[in-house]
């Protein structure tokens, strides 16, 4: 039998795609491999947000080239779309190119003409199961300086509102216990059953025992009676992730992100009003032209919010966008000692969010459990968990409620409640 290799980096978007491929892929008759020499088609997905990613999908490409040569790697992805040239002289010609603005489909579409193929399960594939991806929209059309996207996964292209409804009815219906919305500006989507609240609402009136949560929506793009009416639904996760990127008014009118840090408050009070959610953010270090006052109003945001959980990005060029082009860089040893000093109140914050769970009894969906006891999770409120169970071990997908005896920056420890 056939093997095949998929080598996937970047976001969710990719981990979906790849996981529809490879479902096609073995339902068409061939074997998944972790091994070049074991493989006869080799699928690079690939992602452009950052430039140690794209390094290393090079990297790889040139390896598989000389595996099983040009003709049978697809290179896909938001790499596939800025650099082609430069992938074809890595591989040589032959090298299947697929841009990042392809869906799912158009990919399968150039697979099918190389490899024979199975009817791909497009709505939940079983590996990554219990949770099932479901892609709202692709494509940005926000145009923030220092963000390759808009030109790597092109326009907004959003999906039909019944078949979202349809796929997400038929996940649950599948026995997945989670659904994962996606959209690069997610709450820009619009559709003929409404925008996000309304198509949320909707799944949200759907029969069965699961969760669902959606990334990532733009600040700009929500009000605080959206956030509010999202709250409200049963089955959401109590969690909202809401990119702030810098708390200065001044650094986020530079990187184009159209709200400023008096907006974003209003948009996280409801939130933080609610002991129950947790606020999670992105932020970039060393954006061009950042001063230490700057720094020190993102140093102010992040106290002021009380992130539960945030993402530290050291600004990097890609080539392309305006901020590429600004001259007023911050030197690297400087966004190295801003990040490490912002990386220990993050920290100190994931930490103090976690501890104040000790002794109360949290909702977690099981993700892997060990003959044993031992078992791993994640809360209603997206907080990793570990904790012990006796036997049997509760089956991945499940809901349980864990004891939680204390907690880290890392997450939340405890035992099985009855």
């Amino acid at each position: 039998m056939a093997g095949f290799l998929i080598r996937t980096f970047g976001c969710q978007f990719n981990e979906l795609y790849s996981a529809t491929i490879a479902d096609a892929l073995t339902r068409g008759g061939l074997r998944s491999s972790e091994s070049l020499g074991e493989a006869s088609l080799i699928i690079i997905n690939t992602c452009a947000v950052r430039e140690k990613a794209e390094e290393k999908a090079f990297s790889f490409l040139g390896e598989a080239a000389k595996a099983v040569g040009a003709g049978h790697i697809v290179f896909m992805g938001c790499t596939a779309t800025l650099d082609k040239e430069r992938a074809v002289r890595i591989a040589g010609r032959g090298l299947n190119v697929v841009d990042g603005t392809a869906g799912a489909e158009q990919v399968l579409a150039l697979i099918g003409t190389m490899v024979p193929l199975g009817e791909p399960d497009c709505v939940a594939p079983r590996s990554l199961f219990p949770t099932a991806n479901i892609e709202l929209m692709r494509g940005c059309e926000s145009y923030c300086t220092y963000c390759i996207v808009p030109r790597s996964r092109g326009p907004e292209v959003v999906v039909d509102g019944g078949e979202i409804l349809r796929r997400a009815e038929q996940a649950v219906g599948s026995g997945f216990s989670e659904l994962l919305f996606l959209g690069q500006n997610i709450n820009r989507y619009r559709s003929n059953r409404g925008g996000l609240v309304e198509i949320m609402s909707s799944v949200d009136q759907l029969d069965g025992n699961f969760w669902f949560w959606f990334l990532s929506p733009h600040p700009a793009n929500f009000t605080p009676e959206e956030v509010r009416r999202l709250m409200e639904l049963r089955h959401i996760e109590h969690r909202v992730h809401l990119p702030l990127q810098s708390g200065s008014d001044r650094i986020l009118g530079r990187m184009n992100r159209r709200y400023t840090i008096a907006d974003y408050a209003r948009l996280a009070e409801p939130v933080r009003e609610n002991t129950d959610w947790t606020l999670t953010t992105d932020i970039i270090v060393g954006f061009p032209g950042e001063t230490d006052d700057d720094f020190a109003h993102t140093v102010d945001a992040v106290r002021e919010f009380r992130f539960d959980g945030v993402f530290l990005a050291k600004y990097s060029d890609r080539p392309g966008t305006p901020s590429s082009s600004m001259q007023d860089k911050v030197p690297s040893a400087l966004i190295d000692e801003r990040h490490s000093a912002l990386l220990r109140i993050v920290q100190n914050l994931s930490e103090q969010s976690n501890q104040v769970l000790a002794g109360r009894c949290v909702d977690v969906l099981v993700l892997a459990a060990q003959v044993g006891g031992n078992a791993f999770g994640r809360s209603i409120d997206g907080r990793n968990v570990w904790f012990s169970c006796s036997e049997p071990a509760p089956g991945i997908g499940s809901f349980v409620k864990v004891a939680v005896d204390h907690g880290s920056r890392e997450g939340l420890y405890g035992a099985r409640a009855c």
